[in-house]
């Protein structure tokens, strides 16, 4: 597959092209490398490049790995409620609120920790019994007790294609999750984040909206089983 260089030069070349497809300026777009199942020797290699943020699934190798200088995390795993307090600290966005007890964990413990983190909701749009999030019909109780926080930050919504489905099936997800902060963002300015598209379905993504986009395979390589 290359060099990282090589790699992450072709990533930005796909990101690129599918903002000007768009007609949407690169800047709108944050590549989140996606480091799980990486050393952190290659984290420093990737910040080297010119990474700053990066995604990962696991609380100890997050523990393991960060806080590292001038790499910015990104928490992209279904946060369960007995890890917010070690991840708060350390994410600069958390992507995977997927509970109403998760939710209120977060701004709990924010309090008690003296944090302001930013947070996105986990949507669940696919029959994946594996998967986890909310629905679109628990979003308004969602947003509801998310509007009464004083420390934590909705900043927008997190979605996943279903596995192994291409782009034909990711597509329309990814166009509902993009529906739905259209439709709860409607007078809540802050709510702007829509986390979604991987190294196979990023052009998909971007053409709908997406401001984060959580690249791995494409720039570190086949990932190491643990």
């Amino acid at each position: 597959m290359g060099t990282m260089a090589q790699r992450l030069g072709l990533v930005e070349e796909r990101i690129s092209r599918a903002c000007a497809l768009a007609e949407r300026a690169r800047g709108d777009v944050v590549l989140v490398a996606v480091s799980k199942r990486h050393s952190a020797q290659e984290v420093d290699e990737a910040v080297a490049l010119g990474v700053s943020e990066f995604g990962e699934n696991y609380v100890q190798e997050v523990l393991e790995k960060f806080p590292r200088p001038s790499a910015n995390l990104h928490f992209i795993g279904s946060l369960q409620k007995n890890k917010v307090r070690k991840i708060l600290p350390v994410s600069v966005l958390v992507h995977g609120v997927s509970s109403l007890s998760v939710l209120e964990a977060v701004e709990r413990i924010s309090g008690e920790e003296g944090l302001a983190p930013e947070f996105l909701l986990q949507l669940h749009l696919t029959d994946e019994p594996t998967k986890h999030g909310f629905a679109a019909e628990e979003l308004p109780e969602a947003l509801r007790i998310a509007d009464g926080f004083h420390h934590a930050r909705l900043r927008g919504f997190m979605a996943m294609a279903p596995l192994g489905g291409g782009r034909e099936t990711a597509r329309p997800v990814f166009a509902r999750a993009r529906a739905l902060l259209e439709e709860f963002g409607h007078g809540r300015p802050e709510l702007g984040l829509l986390s979604m598209g991987m190294s196979d379905d990023l052009e998909e993504a971007i053409a709908e909206g997406a401001t984060h986009v959580r690249v791995g395979t494409a720039i570190f390589g086949e990932r190491v089983s643990p």
